[in-house]
């Protein structure tokens, strides 16, 4: 189809050029001919003019010859001037003057060819005064001193005739009359057609067999061998791994060379496709071990994981450089009071680092479930890896068990990065660094502690997070790591926010580049063990919100009526005198006990601290009912200072028939800061 193409477009392209050709030519040649044949008609009136001049101003300009028609002076002359129309083949010719004043032409000769029809002509026009409706403009040049021989031509002419018209000097030199020869234009256009047919034929007859030459060389030296190496071309793309058949085209010009690099093109093509498949089959079998690794992988270290319990609540992810790759994770509960969370990071990457992940994760994850400490656990999974380590791989942890009763978070690192305290100002917790698991045995790591207060906790990660680099080749850093996770709040959500908000800044910081490190992150999140804390706004309005949680707790009693005043007055307090901006509350029953806890950012503002007055009735509105009302109503209360946060704890007797709830009851309650 595209050899046909290709030939139907090459011989509509010669078609055209010779038509253009031809018609360029032509035109030339025809206007060429007619400015001839009219220069050769006009050297002909200026001969019949110049002769028949002279005869009038030599021998017919007297009353002999001028004295009546029908003398055989006149008809000699007339006829004489009838011999000139035959040779010069015109349609007639007439010697008059012009009065232009009448305007008025005064005929002394009027001739054609025809005899008889000369002798009407003669009648009618010989030495008479013919009115004329309006001189032709060669007459006027004429009468007004022109010498030249004009010429006229056009539609205002009978028969669209052509007249010269020149004047007749005396031996003066004045003009004395005019002489007027009408020719057919037929017969000027009859001649050039013939001229122009004699001379342009031969011209389109070469021309055409020249072209038709020129499209059969470029038939069998273009063409054709355009097309053999299209039907080669699509043979070979059906089939690429198969060499088609030489092309046999050695005409030693562009084309050869075209087929020559072309055979050698597909020779090497088919030797690169073969090789290619058989890569391939080799990749898709590795692929398919890599994806099967990482399915392993990924029940060993989820890329997601959300979990909490009673007090905590924990979201990790992550992401490896390859398929696969040594960064890990762990979270799991000890018992109903312990959680532990661990994050690790093997060096190398792909399958290696991936299989000595999942040593090391099994090794930590069985001494811990033992009953280990954190040091322990440690310890002997270095003294493990480093007797059995013929790669000299090794591996940075970080090992954490929280206490979700009282907050105390026991940790040990081995060579791992620093946590992040998740606080409302956070800031990294710097432990002793130990030393990589791996490198020798008899590592000497040991424990340490930290209470976390509720709505507090830590952030855990691997160096692809702090390694992470720019389009501007800088690193992430801890610093930026830290204003990622800017001011925490410990809301519902707040582990799994925390989690995505860093990711969402490191891909952004490498603005599109590949990682080339592992990257795993963890953050738990400390609720408090008696309790679960949950956030308020700070207005007075807030006291619903806590009413409804205490109805929904304990029921509606006397007793519960007087802790709503107690909580009314103490919520008050702090949104009337503390400045805060975040405010919390915890509610919960133990066995004839409630209690409901308050904690803000606000300045230090202890209620539990102001003395009381003894005052009458009448004196109470001036300050100081509410406390009064607290105290009265709260079986005890007790204030803290923790971690810039005020915490107030009232405990209220309940009825012993009060049927205690101690769980919430969801979309009751806002969420948790």
């Amino acid at each position: 189809m595209k050899k046909n193409s290709i030939r139907r477009w090459i011989i509509l392209c010669f078609t055209a050029v010779l038509i253009l050709s031809m018609a360029a030519s032509a035109a030339a040649n025809y206007f060429e001919n007619s400015n001839d044949i009219m220069e050769d008609y006009g050297q002909l009136a200026e001969t019949c003019a110049y002769v028949a001049s002279n005869l009038f101003v030599y021998q017919w300009n007297n009353d002999e010859v001028l004295g009546s028609v029908g003398t055989k002076a006149y008809n000699d002359a007339a006829n004489s001037l009838r011999g000139l129309c035959k040779t010069y083949k015109l349609d007639t010719l007439s010697i008059y003057r012009v009065d232009p004043s009448v305007p008025a032409r005064y005929y002394y000769f009027y001739v054609s060819p025809v005899l008889e029809e000369n002798q009407e002509l003669q009648r009618e026009y010989a030495l008479r005064t013919i009115p004329a409706t309006e001189l032709l403009p060669g007459e006027e040049a004429l009468i007004n001193g022109s010498r030249e021989m004009q010429i006229e031509a056009g539609d205002q002419l009978p028969d669209d005739k052509i007249i010269w018209v020149s004047p007749v000097n005396d031996l003066n030199g004045s003009a004395i009359a005019l002489i007027s020869m009408v020719c057919d234009i037929g017969l000027i256009q009859n001649k050039i057609h013939t001229d122009f047919l004699r001379d342009i034929l031969p011209f389109s007859m070469s021309l055409l067999v020249g072209l038709l030459i020129l499209l059969y060389l470029v038939q069998r030296r273009i063409i054709r061998p355009i097309g053999i190496l299209s039907d080669g071309m699509r043979q070979f793309a059906l089939d690429s791994r198969k060499k088609p058949e030489p092309l046999k085209l050695r005409s030693g010009d562009e084309i050869g060379e075209i087929a020559e690099a072309f055979e050698k093109m597909t020779d090497d093509i088919s030797t690169y496709v073969n090789s290619i498949e058989k890569l391939t089959q080799k990749e898709t079998e590795i692929n398919t071990q890599l994806e099967l690794g990482r399915r392993v992988q990924c029940v060993l270290v989820p890329e997601r994981t959300t979990r909490s319990g009673d007090g905590w609540r924990v979201n990790a992810i992550t992401r490896p450089a390859k398929t696969v790759g040594g960064d890990f994770y762990d979270c799991f509960s000890l018992d109903d009071s312990r959680v532990c969370v661990v994050m690790g990071d093997v060096s190398g990457k792909g399958i290696g680092a991936a299989i000595s992940m999942a040593m090391v994760k099994t090794v930590i994850r069985e001494k811990l479930t033992a009953g280990f400490s954190p040091a322990e656990t440690l310890n002997r999974t270095n003294d493990q890896i480093a007797a059995r380590n013929p790669e000299n791989q090794f591996a940075t942890a970080f090992v954490a068990v929280l206490n979700t009763k009282t907050g105390e978070l026991l940790y040990c690192n081995a060579g791992h990065n620093p946590p992040l305290m998740l606080r409302e100002k956070c800031a990294f917790l710097n432990p002793e660094p130990g030393i990589a698991l791996g490198v020798f045995e008899n590592a000497g790591l040991k424990n340490a502690s930290y209470t976390l207060s509720p709505g507090q906790g830590i952030l855990l990660y691997t160096d692809g997070v702090t390694e992470a680099v720019s389009p501007q080749r800088q690193f992430f850093g801890e610093e930026r790591l830290r204003e990622a996770v800017g001011a925490f709040s410990a809301g519902e959500n707040a582990a799994e926010e925390t989690v995505l908000r860093l990711i969402g800044a490191v891909d952004d910081f490498c603005g599109g580049n590949e990682a080339f490190d592992d990257m795993a992150v963890l953050a738990l999140v400390y609720r408090g063990g008696e309790g679960t804390w949950r956030s308020l706004p700070v207005e007075l309005s807030a006291f619903d919100t806590v009413r409804r949680a205490v109805l929904a707790a304990v029921g509606d009693s006397h007793e519960t009526r007087q802790a709503l005043l107690a909580c009314d007055e103490a919520l008050a307090n702090i949104v009337s005198y503390s400045g805060a901006s975040t405010l919390a509350y915890s509610c919960k029953t133990y066995g004839d006990r409630l209690r409901v806890a308050f904690s803000d950012n606000g300045v230090p503002f202890d209620q539990t601290a102001a003395v009381l007055e003894d005052r009458e009735f009448e004196r109470l509105d001036g300050g100081g009912m509410g406390l009064h009302l607290i105290r009265r109503c709260a079986s005890s209360m007790r204030y803290e200072r923790k971690e810039d946060r005020n915490i107030l704890t009232l405990f209220f007797p309940l009825p012993p028939s009060s049927e205690h709830l101690n769980q919430w009851h969801p979309g009751e309650l806002p969420t948790e800061i």
